[in-house]
């Protein structure tokens, strides 16, 4: 009986690797942002209730329960079902569970057109890539908040140097 637990044990944590490991190629390790830059992300974002925002890279979901406290719809797309289920978990007992989505999908191959405003927290060399995506898919007037990394040909319209958190507007 004890082995039978470790060997389940051994096989969830090589499937949570397997999907860090998926995480880094197509955009980032699960790195979550402290919570003063989460903060400072949000405040920066200026959301109204009512707006829709996408946080690319959910992780433990920090920036949808942030963005849902302001009024808005928080939708999470998360390459880690166990990041997944852990925000769900975490919204199950939120008040804002009703404004809150999260989903195990791949942010690629999802569209953002009905995005107000885009949270990221990317690795440089896939910011590029990213930029095309968010050129072809956004709204005119869309937002997008990125963590730690520019997106080199975008002018950037606010920003906090201290905590490294760039806005920028398509």
């Amino acid at each position: 009986m004890l082995s039978l637990l470790f060997l389940i044990f051994q096989m969830g944590f090589a499937l949570f690797l397997f999907f860090l490991i998926i995480a880094f190629v197509n955009g980032a390790p699960y790195v979550p942002s402290t919570n003063p830059t989460a903060k400072v992300m949000i405040a920066l974002a200026r959301i109204k209730p009512g707006m829709t925002v996408y946080d690319l890279g959910s992780g433990d979901g920090r920036l949808l329960f942030l963005t849902s406290q302001k009024g808005a719809n928080a939708i999470g797309l998360e390459i880690n079902p166990f990041l997944v289920i852990w925000t769900w978990m975490k919204k199950i007992f939120s008040p804002y569970r009703s404004t809150i989505t999260v989903r195990w999908q791949n942010f690629w191959k999802v569209n953002l057109a009905d995005a107000d405003i885009v949270f990221v927290y990317l690795l440089p060399w896939r910011m590029e890539k990213l930029a095309a995506k968010l050129k072809k898919e956004l709204k005119p007037g869309s937002l997008v908040i990125s963590n730690s990394f520019i997106f080199p040909k975008w002018k950037i319209l606010r920003q906090d140097k201290l905590h490294h958190v760039y806005v920028f507007r398509l």
